[in-house]
């Protein structure tokens, strides 16, 4: 049982069901909508002690709320079920993409960073993050959540293709 639960991987619609049940709890219990791109505002906030204008709004008031912890925990319970699972402390491979792609690790660093940046510019410009709009904003019929996750959709996956037909080897488009 201690193996099903904490190390083995969980099939998807598991993880699926238990997302979809949160949407509604947080509504139950703390009235507002499930969301990461705050919480991560916050710790920027906080560890920073950023001054951005955008940071200083009503919606990151609460600088350490419900969504710090819940950030927290994420990275927590990651690092846990990778203990528990016997995988390294601190390790740069990824799969396909390490494997293929022979960087240093400055390259990988840069690389990165560079996505997380765009994934953070997407997320101010559509008003929220992907986990936001998607779980939440659909679960709730917002027209702009619907559009928003069709555009996320859209672009992933043609940034997929662009990564696995011109870094990853994998043929043409």
């Amino acid at each position: 049982m201690y193996q099903a639960l904490f190390v083995n991987t969980w099939p998807w619609w598991v993880g699926g069901i238990l997302i979809g049940l949160l949407v509604p709890a947080l509504y139950y219990f703390q009235n507002t909508a499930l969301g990461v791109s705050t919480g991560y505002g916050n710790l920027v906030k906080i560890i920073s002690r950023s001054k951005l204008p955008w940071l200083q709004g009503e919606k990151f008031a609460d600088t350490w709320g419900w969504r710090v912890f819940f950030i927290i925990g994420m990275i927590l319970g990651a690092f846990i079920a990778g203990r528990v699972e016997g995988r390294p402390i601190f390790s740069l491979e990824m799969p396909l993409f390490t494997e293929v792609l022979t960087w240093p690790f400055l390259g990988y660093a840069v690389f990165f960073f560079t996505g997380g940046l765009f994934l953070g510019l997407g997320a101010r410009i559509a008003g929220g993050c992907t986990s936001g709009h998607s779980i939440h904003g659909i679960a709730n019929l917002h027209k702009s959540s619907i559009i928003v996750t069709i555009v996320f959709l859209v672009f992933g996956a043609i940034a997929a293709a662009i990564l696995k037909a011109y870094l990853l080897g994998g043929g043409g488009l």
